[in-house]
């Protein structure tokens, strides 16, 4: 009978592994201040340097590679804006953010569609204003400058981008929308090509330069392993061959179809035509790596089945696949059924169980953990193990002697 297992982050941090936000933003950030980007000047800036050097063998980089990193976040517009949001922690975090400038984006190119073009075209002699066309809203204009829609001299002039404006007869007559989002998506692209190619020079090398001996018997059960994440860290760890799917497609480099952007459009007044390019349901149906996720058990409903969170947040950005989860447990009829959410410590405990609180109610969570549908356990616990171990077969049906 099916035990599944569901990762997130969370489970590349707890081996070391440098996948956090930070040290994607940190180590990049570094790598034009040593002549020798050697392993200890790099992982420096890892949170989990100690950890690394006690789980893994040093090695070197691709040294090629890392010169492709070096010249794409020299140019690229997101790693550019990125790299200086010091109030960003996490992954979830660097989502929100993608979709706040987006809606700052959008939204004030319909402003300047209303309070300029709506008055009449502009010549090439009429495109410069002062602060207070955005309300003297600094955060506004910061955004709009960090991706070139507008420019900003010292003396806080700015200069509207007239390569994102539709040209007739000598006068802009609109912004090119269109122009903005093929560049956007173009500039996203690329990030996408760093984020790929990080994981490829910062993170695979440990794979292969193992110097802790992992426990592999903890997870030897399970029988269909589904991540958010885009490495293969459960396989390469446990050695379980052919168990994963990638929800949100894997680190290649040369495909770079992974899911990276945002949920949902923010903004219902704007045109979502320009905002889909971005959203994660539109890449995973375009990269086909929409996978069916646990619709594909709706055949065997009720038979016995233990789902186990591991490193995932159980944030509202994924709402979707939770309640997937556990509406399948609730409807099924099964008596040997339950989700298992794994923690580390208390506090991380604490706001995993306000995270599920928040996406499914209160009642339906109480339900469940009074029923014994739904436990916590901590990752070196007895009853993690216990129940990794339990048998959940049915019994064998009994054979009367005559």
């Amino acid at each position: 009978m099916p035990k599944i297992l569901i990762t997130g982050n969370g489970f590349d941090l707890s081996f070391g592994l440098p996948t956090s936000y930070n040290e994607f933003i940190n180590i990049l950030n570094s790598l034009n201040s040593y002549e020798d980007a050697g392993f200890d000047n790099i992982y420096s800036h890892s949170n989990n340097f100690e950890k690394l050097t006690e789980y893994y063998k040093k090695f070197d980089f691709d040294l090629e590679k890392m010169e492709k990193l070096r010249l794409y976040i020299k140019d690229n517009l997101w790693f550019q804006f990125f790299k200086n949001e010091l109030e960003i922690e996490t992954w979830i975090d660097f989502e929100n953010k993608i979709e706040y400038v987006l809606n700052i984006l959008f939204s004030s190119i319909n402003y300047i569609k209303e309070n300029i073009f709506s008055k009449g075209s502009l010549s090439e002699n009429n495109i410069t204003y002062n602060t207070k066309l955005f309300n003297n809203d600094i955060e506004i204009i910061q955004v709009l400058k960090s991706f070139n829609i507008i420019s900003l001299d010292n003396n806080y002039t700015i200069t509207l981008n007239v390569e994102y404006f539709t040209k007739k007869y000598d006068f802009f007559i609109n912004v090119d929308i269109s122009a903005i989002t093929k560049k956007l998506t173009e500039e996203l692209n690329i990030f996408k090509r760093i984020f790929n190619l990080y994981f490829e020079v910062f993170v695979y090398p440990f794979y292969e330069n193992p110097k802790k001996r992992f426990d592999r018997t903890l997870f030897s059960t399970i029988s269909n392993h589904y991540t958010f994440n885009y490495t293969p860290t459960f396989e390469k760890i446990y050695k379980r061959i052919n168990k994963t799917k990638f929800l949100h497609g894997k680190i290649d480099s040369l495909s770079n179809e992974i899911v990276l952007g945002i949920n949902e459009i923010p903004n219902d007044d704007l045109d979502k035509r320009f905002f889909l390019p971005f959203t994660k349901y539109f890449q995973k149906l375009n990269n086909s790596t929409d996978f069916e996720f646990i619709t594909e058990y709706e055949k065997r409903k009720n038979s016995n089945f233990y789902f186990f969170f591991f490193g995932h947040s159980l944030d509202s950005s994924d709402a979707d696949y939770i309640n997937e989860v556990f509406d399948f447990i609730n409807q099924s009829k099964s008596k040997r059924k339950k989700i298992i959410i794994i923690y580390h410590c208390k506090k991380s405990k604490s706001q995993l169980l306000i995270n599920l609180l928040n996406i499914r109610g209160k009642k339906d969570i109480q339900t469940l953990m009074r029923n014994k549908f739904l436990d916590f356990h901590h990752i070196d616990s007895k009853e993690l193990k216990t129940e990794l171990k339990r048998d959940i077969s049915p019994p064998s049906p009994s054979i009367s002697v005559i």
